[in-house]
């Protein structure tokens, strides 16, 4: 448990007490300088392989070039490219203004991905065979002569659209190539499903996604590790903060069924702190236990104004049992909340007791506020 720092309580630290997991590979090491420097401990657990910085740079440019002078006609071959392009611009901070070029363009997908445009939220011109000589044909007939006009193709390295980049090349069109960089999943998948264990064990209060592919990649190692219904479980009751960097990765959390999303208004990393900081502010519990005043923010408890850290087990319990003061909770439930086991009372049982001592130690005067239900439980008595 982080130690207080000498002369000035930790309590002060707007995150102090919480866990924030961190999914992205590149600029990881500034998120958590960030998240830090506000009091919060990280878990860095990479969901993706970053693209090569060249390859990025290169969508740059076009996305420069698309703002200061929009495509006549532009064909979207892939949703997941499309995404990743737009995520890229909002991290530029050049979304709005890309789609606001982009909207004056023609806008052509291929048959086997309609929804590219959907995610442009741009209408559509006209749909394209997938065959690249038939998709040619089509794009003459729709638009005309091609000759000397700028036609521009979004491909992606998954391959999608590199057949009509080649029938476009034996054109005279002047084709300009968006090629989308996809981030891949990690080539060590291990600190990733290490932070979907803490997750799962709700040992994370926050949750910080960079981009779209890092939350369908980290679902996706948790499924393959035989994870993935815990994991969406815990991120879909809400009880821990999912935060976004831009809209495209807010709308991939939500589409996985993720609660509690929340995205900053600027796509930086201060701001997106920022928005860790207010969501996590709502979620301070206030109780009175045996006449003390006890705030639980994550790990930190602050008693009467003296800061005490609870290991990660006793601030589940004392999480699980404010939820419902003066309610029983049963032994079993609290294992299935704190501990995440199906199983009955029994040898079990025995860690919640184990635990519950502890945090009674913890809490100090305010422990007699935990009470005991002879084969029922424990609850909270305020007052």
């Amino acid at each position: 448990m982080p130690p207080a720092t000498p002369g000035t309580p930790r309590s002060r630290a707007p995150l102090a007490g919480y866990r924030v997991g961190i999914t992205a590979d590149r600029g990881r090491h500034e998120l958590a300088e960030a998240f830090e420097a506000a009091g919060a401990e990280t878990l860095w657990g990479a969901a993706v392989a970053s693209a090569p910085l060249g390859r990025s740079e290169a969508l740059d440019a076009c996305t420069e070039e698309a703002i200061a002078d929009p495509p006549s006609v532009l064909v979207l071959t892939s949703s997941l490219g499309v995404e990743a392009w737009l995520s890229r611009a909002e991290h530029l901070g050049h979304h709005q203004a890309l789609v606001a070029a982009l909207g004056r363009s023609r806008v052509f997908v291929l048959a086997a991905d309609q929804g590219a445009a959907a995610a442009l939220g741009a209408a559509v011109d006209g749909v394209l065979p997938d065959e690249p000589g038939s998709a040619l044909g089509r794009l003459v007939e729709a638009v005309g002569d091609l000759d000397g006009r700028p036609v521009w193709v979004q491909t992606d390295e998954g391959g999608r659209g590199s057949g009509l980049v080649e029938a476009l090349g034996a054109s005279r069109a002047r084709l300009v190539e968006v090629s989308v960089p996809r981030s891949g999943p990690p080539a060590d998948p291990a600190p990733a499903l290490g932070l979907v264990e803490a997750v799962v064990g709700r040992r994370v209060h926050a949750l910080a996604f960079s981009e779209p592919a890092e939350v369908r990649n980290l679902v996706g190692l948790a499924d393959g590790a035989g994870a993935g219904e815990e994991l969406s479980r815990a991120l879909g009751d809400g009880e821990v903060l999912v935060a976004c960097y831009n809209s495209s990765c807010a709308r991939a959390a939500a589409a996985l069924g993720t609660a509690g999303v929340v995205q900053p208004e600027r796509t930086k990393v201060g701001a997106l702190v920022e928005s860790v900081v207010d969501g996590l502010a709502g979620r301070v519990i206030h109780l009175e236990l045996a006449g003390v005043d006890v705030a639980l923010r994550g790990d930190l408890a602050v008693i009467d104004g003296e800061e005490v850290w609870l290991a990660p087990r006793e601030q589940g319990l004392l999480a699980a049992l404010a939820r419902c003061p003066g309610t029983v909770v049963a032994k079993a439930e609290l294992l299935r909340l704190v501990w995440g086991s199906e199983g009955s009372e029994g040898a079990d049982a025995h860690a919640v007791e184990v635990a519950v001592a502890r945090l009674r130690r913890r809490l100090g005067a305010a422990g007699a506020g935990l009470q005991t239900v002879p084969r029922r439980g424990y609850r909270l008595v305020s007052g």
